[in-house]
């Protein structure tokens, strides 16, 4: 089984492989409890233990304090640093190793009921929606170590929606039925909150807007509800410092308790849980067992903060796409913290009976993974990678530097998305500024609807040059990790401004990607679809009122037009061609003579209109004032 491509969910909490076999999706659960694997490790004496050993390690009543024990070192990728454990630091990479190491380990086992051993090579990840550039390289690094080679990443709540609508019968008439649909993925799990709301358009399952939070995991939930136990405990006994009599590691041992009362409590038919902790505190007598009584209602009153964090991330979500409850056609709730009941109500109460009910819950984002390997799904740009230029308006407009659609790249592989020559404007300040955004929407975007600033480069240029004469190169090229190294030279100076790009939209097409025979030759080998190479283009900016921008002072050069002059600023132009500004040159437009007016001082007083405005005409002006007589005969 060589060679092909799994799924794998590599959680905070739970880790799991899938892959498809036929028509049907396998997850290579624990083969004891059924269900994934604790993505726990425990650095034992100079071994190594992982997963469900580790876990009920963590989880015994025999008195001994868990050391050596990380319950979470996914979490760990979001610190700067080293581990800290049992006096050694352990990089974060090498503890995400032991988790897939394990994994791979663990697929070799022949299935019970005659399943086959697996031999895992490489898999499409799933990520949370928030990890950065750096963390999903420190998780290639990880995978490397561990042999693990990765395709691509995937963001889990997209993994778990193409799991569910595959699942559904006729994709392809579903997909047509989804056509414009709006879908909400509520994404909560021991670590992170995600969110991600797509739209299916053309047949690709495009992102209109993620968020997630690492703040209001499961992981809290359960430090909320140890600090209640704790309190109770202290409470019944007296005591006055708990934590200062917790026995070493007992800490970590309660922690795990909290989690399982929490997920017991989460299910119909529990009102109350006993937590148990033998040998808890250094105390004589009763006091040193905890043994403290939780109930639903306790669950609900020490997470209520938390959930209405966690829901209200919908509404903020939705406002700032213009949506409500009604324009969602679909929530799925996934991850285990959806079964709290009070998370669970307030999702019906947005959205009724649009929330199913999922069976596979703790295994659709492995799976959906799993049919994104074995279905040859690619993710594409969703919406374009844009640079504001200048042109006659003085606003300026976004330039289409790499348009939404493109593949992005697997495994190895980098992209050259785009190669594309520039010329300064205005080089008096020794600086060309590229502004990098992306559309707030997707689909079809007017002129004038909002940006996202995706990055801000500067680049230096001969001040002396004139205008339109310093040529600058900007290439863009994409890597497996889905970042964006960006690269601005001034031909004339030979400066280099780099940058990289972290914020993309992703999207996923529904159905296999045509193959290498059915694209355009020239726009493959630059990187893009032929729908990207050719539809690239600009759209005119319109400001709005209480927006502030910068004048830009690049222009898109594309070798082909021969007067680029109305697109720099008439003061600028004024310096260097006057010429343009006899009565009879008709090359000029209005807006250049009105900002040529506008900026040059008038030749008695030496001030600029604004000022004249402000001041008033001097006494020595009258007449002769410059700016009086320009604004006179424009005024005309």
């Amino acid at each position: 089984m060589a060679g092909r491509v799994f799924g794998l969910d590599f959680g905070t909490t739970n880790s799991l492989l899938a892959i498809v076999q036929g028509e049907t999706c396998i997850p290579l659960v624990d083969q004891t409890t059924g269900r994934p694997h604790p993505s726990v490790v425990w650095y034992r004496a100079g071994e190594v233990v992982v997963g469900r050993d580790a876990r009920e390690y963590l989880d015994s009543a025999d008195g001994s304090a868990p050391q050596g024990l990380l319950r979470s070192p996914k979490m760990s990728l979001r610190r700067d640093g080293p581990i800290h454990l049992e006096g050694k630091d352990i990089d974060p990479s090498d503890a995400v190793k032991e988790v897939l190491s394990f994994l791979r380990q663990d697929a070799l086992i022949p299935r019970r009921g005659g399943g086959i051993p697996h031999q895992v090579d490489r898999v499409v990840m799933t990520i949370p929606v928030d990890f950065q550039g750096h963390q999903r390289r420190q998780l290639r690094d990880a995978a490397r170590k561990a042999g693990l080679g990765i395709v691509q990443f995937v963001h889990e709540p997209v993994a778990a929606l193409y799991a569910y609508l595959r699942a559904l019968p006729d994709l392809r008439r579903q997909l047509a039925e989804l056509e414009n649909r709006v879908l909400l993925v509520f994404d909560w799990g021991g670590g992170t909150l995600d969110l991600t709301l797509c739209r299916m358009m053309g047949g690709t399952l495009m992102q209109i807007d993620s968020a997630g939070n690492n703040e209001i995991g499961g992981d809290v939930f359960d430090e909320r509800l140890r600090n209640l136990v704790r309190t109770r405990h202290a409470e019944q006994h007296g005591v006055e410092d708990i934590t200062a009599v917790e026995a070493p590691g007992m800490g970590a041992k309660l922690l795990a308790r909290c989690e399982i009362a929490k997920i017991q409590l989460s299910s119909e038919d529990s009102e109350a849980q006993s937590v148990f902790v033998r040998d808890y505190a250094r105390l004589e007598g009763a006091a040193g067992d905890l043994r403290v009584s939780l109930s639903r209602a306790d669950i609900e009153r020490e997470s209520r903060t938390l959930v209405n964090r966690g829901l209200a991330m919908i509404d903020q979500m939705l406002e700032a796409a213009r949506l409500d409850y009604n324009d969602v056609h679909l929530c799925l709730p996934t991850g285990g913290m959806v079964n709290m009941p009070a998370i669970r109500s307030g999702l019906v109460e947005r959205f009724g009976r649009r929330v199913p009910r999922l069976p596979n819950g703790d295994r659709i984002i492995a799976e959906g993974a799993a049919w994104i390997a074995h279905d040859g799904l690619r993710l594409t740009l969703a919406k374009p990678i844009e640079v504001r230029v200048a042109d006659g308006s003085g606003a300026g407009h976004y330039h289409t530097l790499i348009d939404k659609g493109l593949s992005m790249p697997v495994e190895n592989q980098s992209v050259s998305a785009a190669n594309s020559q520039f010329v300064c404007a205005d080089p008096r300040n020794g600086v060309a500024v590229f502004e990098f955004v992306k559309p707030t929407r997707v689909g079809l975007v007017q002129a004038g609807e909002a940006r996202e600033t995706l990055c801000s480069l500067s680049v230096d240029v001969n001040p002396k040059t004139e205008p339109l004469f310093e040529r600058l190169h900007c290439e863009v090229r994409l890597d497996h990790d889905y970042v964006a190294h960006v690269q601005i030279r001034s031909q004339g100076r030979g400066a280099v401004a780099e940058a990289e790009i972290h914020r993309l939209d992703f999207g996923l097409a529904m159905l296999p990607a045509p193959s290498e025979s059915d694209t355009d030759g020239a726009a493959t080998a630059a990187g893009l679809s032929p729908r990207a190479a050719k539809s690239q283009g600009t759209a005119r900016i319109h400001g709005k009122a209480g927006a502030v921008a910068f004048r830009p002072n690049i222009v898109a050069f594309d070798g082909k037009t021969a007067d680029l002059r109305h697109a720099v600023a008439g003061d600028v132009a004024r310096i260097f061609w006057p010429a343009m500004f006899n009565p009879d040159a008709p090359e000029r437009t209005r807006r250049q003579h009105e900002e040529a007016m506008y900026y040059t001082p008038c030749s008695v007083c030496g001030r600029n209109a604004y000022q004249i405005e402000v001041e008033g005409a001097g006494p020595k002006c009258g007449p002769r004032c410059f700016q009086q007589n320009a604004r006179q005969r424009l005024a005309g």
